[in-house]
């Protein structure tokens, strides 16, 4: 392993040639248009909303959640989403996980079945187009595997309750979950509250003695599991402040005839998290990430000191979660991506620690300690970070097979991710919680050349394609010092290989995908970490996509590029916005040093 050389650094200013200074000059009326137009969205107590796309699925089910729970008090609702759900019906029949975007089974069946439920005659030819597409898709035999259908088990299951299809073959969640022994029942993490509200439901049918002693044994300790959350997420937060994630519970303990108090309190959080567009995202805004991200990308661009800037660094302090966090087996001192409920991870609390670091906190700072303190111990036995829980050596798959009904299938979230690891490692270097050659930065680093592909690339969990995991850790091994090691310089000849011809990146490979502004900015993020000469054509041509393709009000159009849970895609509009900013004012740093 070694360390970073001395970059090789642009010419001096008084002798850059005329084409480096234009795009001088271009870099800084981007930056201060930019930064002047996220400064307009900054809300009154110094953060970012963090807007989430409207979600066809995540729509589709709360709409059915309301209308098996209260279809009368939740009338005016529900009539919004069927309304969203209606006018939204893409060209071929289906429904995607945004508007305007490509259909997917899981949209498609589950907006089906949710109109089939509440306005079959209202919506009969748009559910006839809708089921002539969930067959082009293939299918019940399609909905039935996994492989094709990511959220088979809800699919099946709702479009039985619609009455479309027969409840035979349907999985079941079983109720004895909740009796496993706590470590592996954190493990399940954010498909816990789903799994045990439908193991509620299943436990409701009737069973021999056997399940029936099963059953009583476990309704106890899953009510208990619900209730504790709903203790810690307070009076106006939802399940993993999901929409969606909220929905199942309802129609579990609904179907169960358990626990009305908890559906009420899902019932009133569905009323606050409706979208002007009559439609629900499947989580609540990400006000964390949107804060982080904005924060760390005005300190590069030179504005620290500005007191908007610092204002949010102080609601970034407030977001810290000062509790254990039990039902993963997280420390106190993590930060969420919303408020009052986003469960700690490694993500947020990662980022909330560079963008404190980047404003001159370190680990002498109590809120900087607690939350490097939190990222070393959720460190997994491999060297990586997983998302919400720490994996071990036992119990290293994903308990949430249950829901997909493949333990083996890649679309669960459990595990390792790149960026969440690449998160981390910036955020304990950065803030001096790990030196240079601290041993557990050096096993992060063997990690990310275990799972470096061989042709360089670097795959992740929570964003689509390898641009976002080969940046990030590249990105990351730049701030601590590791940029010229080997795994960053095949992590570079990857992104050279596989920018667009425009200049940009997007989904691999290149140029099969159109560029987006958060795969080229975290390409950019990456190459610098790299120290990639800042006049090398693939960092100029990368800065000018990004400078070019701004909208008119100076920021970025968002991407499908998230991923949620089991394959469901999101667009969020400070994911861009934020990576963007970061990407063209660190540009500028190593530009003019």
């Amino acid at each position: 392993m070694t360390t970073n050389a001395p970059a090789e650094n642009a010419l001096p200013a008084e002798s850059a040639p005329p084409a480096e200074n234009d795009l001088r000059a271009d870099l800084d009326r981007a930056l201060a248009e930019t930064t002047d137009a996220l400064f307009d969205l900054q809300r009154s107590d110094g953060s970012w909303e963090g807007r989430l796309s409207p979600s066809a699925p995540s729509t589709a089910d709360v709409v059915i959640a309301m209308h098996l729970a209260d279809p009368e008090g939740c009338a005016d609702l529900i009539e919004r989403g069927i309304a969203f759900l209606l006018r939204t019906q893409a060209e071929d029949g289906g429904w995607g996980d945004d508007v305007d975007t490509e259909s997917t089974l899981n949209g498609t069946a589950l907006t089906v079945a949710a109109l089939a439920l509440t306005a079959p005659d209202r919506a009969a030819e748009q559910i006839r187009r809708g089921w002539r597409r969930v067959e082009e898709f293939g299918g019940m035999e399609a909905v039935r595997d996994v492989e094709r259908c990511s959220l088979t088990v809800l699919v099946h299951f709702y479009l039985a309750l619609a009455g479309l299809v027969s409840d035979e073959d349907l999985l079941r969640v079983p109720i004895e979950i909740a009796l496993l022994p706590a470590p592996l029942r954190k493990k399940l993490t954010f498909a816990m509250p789903t799994a045990m509200a439908w193991g509620l439901m299943a436990a409701e049918r009737p069973h021999g003695r056997l399940r029936r002693a099963v059953n009583r044994a476990a309704t106890p300790k899953a009510i208990e599991y619900l209730v504790g959350l709903v203790e810690f997420e307070g009076p106006d937060g939802g399940f993993v402040e999901s929409p969606m994630m909220s929905a199942n519970v309802v129609i579990g303990l609904t179907l169960a005839k358990q626990r009305p108090d908890i559906v009420r309190h899902c019932l009133k959080y569905f009323r606050a998290t409706i979208k002007p567009e009559g439609a629900w995202a499947v989580t609540r805004d990400l006000e964390v990430d949107a804060t982080n991200f904005i924060t760390v990308g005005m300190q590069h661009a030179g504005l620290g000191d500005d007191a908007r800037v610092r204002k949010g660094l102080d609601w970034i302090r407030g977001a810290q979660r000062h509790e254990e966090f039990i039902w993963t087996g997280a420390p106190s001192g993590g930060w969420g991506w919303g408020l009052p409920s986003g469960w700690p991870n490694s993500g947020n609390t990662g980022d909330a620690v560079i963008a404190l670091a980047g404003g001159g906190a370190d680990v002498s700072d109590p809120q900087v300690r607690k939350g490097a303190d939190w990222l070393l111990k959720q460190q997994n036995y491999d060297g990586s970070w997983s998302c919400f829980a720490q994996v071990g050596r036992i119990a290293s798959l994903d308990p949430s097979f249950a829901l997909v009904g493949k333990a083996r299938s890649p679309k669960v979230l459990y595990g390792p991710c790149a960026v969440m690891s690449a998160e981390a490692v910036s955020a304990l270097g950065l803030s001096g919680a790990c030196l240079p050659g601290d041993p557990r930065l050096v096993h992060a680093y063997e990690w990310f050349r275990s799972v470096q592909r061989a042709d360089g690339g670097i795959d992740n969990k929570w964003y689509t394609g390898r641009v976002s995991g080969t940046g990030s850790v590249l990105r990351a091994l730049g701030d601590v010092g590791l940029g010229h090691t080997e795994v960053a310089r095949r992590g570079v000849t990857w992104l050279r290989l596989n920018q667009n011809p425009d200049g940009g990146w997007g989904q691999t490979p290149a140029p099969d995908g159109p560029s987006t502004a958060e795969e080229t900015a975290m390409a950019v993020l990456g190459l610098i970490g790299a120290r990639v000469d800042p006049l090398d054509p693939v960092l100029v041509r990368g800065a000018r996509w990004l400078i070019d393709h701004r909208d008119e009000k100076a920021l970025w159009n968002p991407s499908l590029v998230g991923v949620y849970f089991l394959e469901l895609l999101y667009r969020h509009d400070h994911t861009a916005n934020g990576y963007a900013l970061q990407a063209l004012a660190r540009y500028r740093e190593v530009l003019t040093a």
